[in-house]
């Protein structure tokens, strides 16, 4: 029975993992207490690795809110600078006091920082929404709305945010995903593998095909560890040489 090469990283031992659920669910071995219990402790460990791995899909989460009041923000400023050109009248007038305001910060706040653009866009939200420009913004149309669409948005980054900074709290109070593929490799090898190893020689009727399917399975995982390892040899190999 092949087992997982040491060398495997923690993508590949969840590929591995993930693959043996897989076979599970198709010729899963009924009746056999031991083979159950390692089993479960597989995939528990299996799905607390790829919940480790799948943790950085907050930040993508935070940047869709980021370029979401990004659009807001745009949105109110090509619809102010809409009503300034045009001919001279009131509704005019009224545009220009407000892109004034608007030119305090700019549509630069969009390239800033996280923290900084939610600083600035709760100033410049602020200033907007002063009593003064009551009737400046009721000539714009829509201008109220798109205001309000900003600080929901920007609501939201906020939450979105919190969320992170919990998340990455709770993360780091617990194991790292290197950690966990280690412990999971360590069952596949150390109980899985010997047990279907032993099992398919004690009862082939039973095990033999499983074992088979499992073999190939890691098979296939060792050998893209090895072609990769060649690869980040090969590379080794010319940058030493081009050095010399």
């Amino acid at each position: 029975m092949k087992l997982i090469l040491q060398k495997s990283n923690t993508s590949e031992v969840a590929s591995v993992a993930s693959a043996i659920r897989e076979l599970n669910r198709t010729n899963t071995i009924s009746e056999d207490a031991f083979f159950t219990h390692t089993y479960v402790k597989l995939e528990a460990k299996t799905k607390e690795l790829i919940e480790k791995m799948n943790a950085g899909g907050n930040s993508v989460e935070l940047h869709e809110k980021d370029e979401l009041r990004d659009l807001d923000i745009r949105s109110i400023f090509y619809e102010v600078e809409a009503k300034c050109t045009r001919r001279p009248d009131i509704v005019q007038e009224s545009a220009l006091r407000i892109k004034a305001i608007l030119g305090r910060y700019g549509l630069k706040i969009t390239q800033d920082g996280y923290s900084k653009e939610s600083t600035n866009i709760k100033a410049m939200v602020n200033d907007l929404k002063s009593q003064q420009l009551i009737e400046d913004r009721a000539r714009i149309p829509d201008l109220d709305t798109l205001i309000v669409n900003l600080e929901n948005s920007q609501k939201d980054f906020d939450q979105t945010a919190a969320l992170q900074i919990q998340n990455k709290v709770e993360r780091d109070k617990n194991k790292t995903a290197s950690e966990i593929a280690r412990e999971l490799k360590n069952i596949i090898n150390n109980e899985f593998c010997i047990y279907i190893r032993g099992m398919a020689q004690a009862n082939p009727s039973k095990f033999n095909d499983y074992a088979e399917l499992l073999a190939k399975i890691i098979e296939d995982s060792n050998s893209q560890v090895r072609k990769r390892l060649a690869a980040l040899n090969r590379k080794k190999e010319e940058k030493a040489t081009f050095e010399a």
